[in-house]
């Protein structure tokens, strides 16, 4: 294999799950890398394998093509924290509405130019074909989800697929955690996959998941133990579902996977785990 195809597995230092990274000449290897960067069908077998039994998925951004302006939605209903939901949970009544009016017409708008992610199709027939169930959970409404399903998802859907109705939203891990009851599956044997750091892989950490970030632009780097990063060039900034922030991943915003593209989640779920359909798994949801 060449360099960037290397792939130098160990444990995790959160110590649940083997994972790995690809490495080039250039990268230093570490005993407390945390992450395996998705490349090639055909890594070299895991010093461990575990079993998994289901998905869940993010919607925006992940099985839907980003068209939502988090940025400006951030700015114009003026949120001054990380998470503009939460945030505004806590404003008057009047102030609330107006929020909420801002985000709902944003949301709504984007409708019209909702696309499937290349490759989310792909994914999902692969995982329909093995029996793992698909789940979703999303920070959008539920009006939305419908609208997937009915409109850019050709698939039967995911179930269950849970909305911003159902609180408290991610990062908080019981969206997942609800659904891991409802497939009597344990979290250890379920993956998260999303484009949010700071929501889809904290909530999935949080939850006890495998997480798989997806970074489509390759704008993420991995910061070590001590906060700094990895054998990289410094840091940049970066936008994560509307706010601005370091790439450099640190923490619980760190995944145990990243892919580029959803073509190669289910080879690196492949090369690193047994796929197993839980017993009495649901049927899927027709379309």
């Amino acid at each position: 294999l060449s360099a960037l195809q290397r792939l130098t597995c160990h444990l995790s230092s959160r110590g649940r799950h083997a994972t790995g990274r690809v490495t080039t000449a250039a990268a230093r290897t570490r005993s407390s890398a945390m992450v395996a960067k998705a490349q090639t069908a055909d890594a070299p077998a895991p010093v461990e394998r575990r079993v998994l039994r289901g998905v869940i998925f993010d919607m925006d951004g992940t099985l839907t093509v980003p068209n939502h302006d988090f940025a400006e939605m951030y700015r114009r209903v003026g949120c001054k924290t990380r998470d503009i939901l939460t945030e505004i949970e806590s404003w008057p009544d009047d102030e609330r509405k107006r929020a909420n009016d801002i985000i709902h017409e944003m949301e709504t708008e984007a409708l019209a130019t909702m696309k499937v992610m290349p490759g989310a199709e792909k994914l999902g027939a692969f995982l329909d074909r093995r029996g793992l169930p698909r789940g979703l959970v999303t920070r959008n409404v539920q009006a939305s989800v419908a609208h997937f399903h009915a409109n850019a998802w050709t698939l039967p859907p995911f179930s269950p697929a849970l909305a911003r109705e159902f609180k408290p939203y991610k990062p908080a891990p019981d969206a997942l955690l609800h659904i891991c009851k409802r497939w009597n599956v344990p979290p250890s044997q379920v993956v998260m996959v999303g484009d949010s750091a700071k929501d889809d892989v904290v909530s999935g950490n949080r939850a006890g998941c495998v997480t798989v970030l997806l970074d489509t632009e390759g704008k993420w780097r991995i910061g070590s133990e001590d906060g700094n990063e990895d054998g990289g060039n410094g840091e940049d900034a970066t936008e994560d579902n509307g706010l601005r922030v370091t790439n450099v991943l640190t923490g619980e915003m760190v995944p145990h996977f990243i892919v580029n593209s959803l073509d190669e989640v289910a080879p690196t779920l492949q090369a690193h785990f047994d796929l197993s359909a839980p017993e009495n798994a649901p049927e899927p949801a027709r379309a």
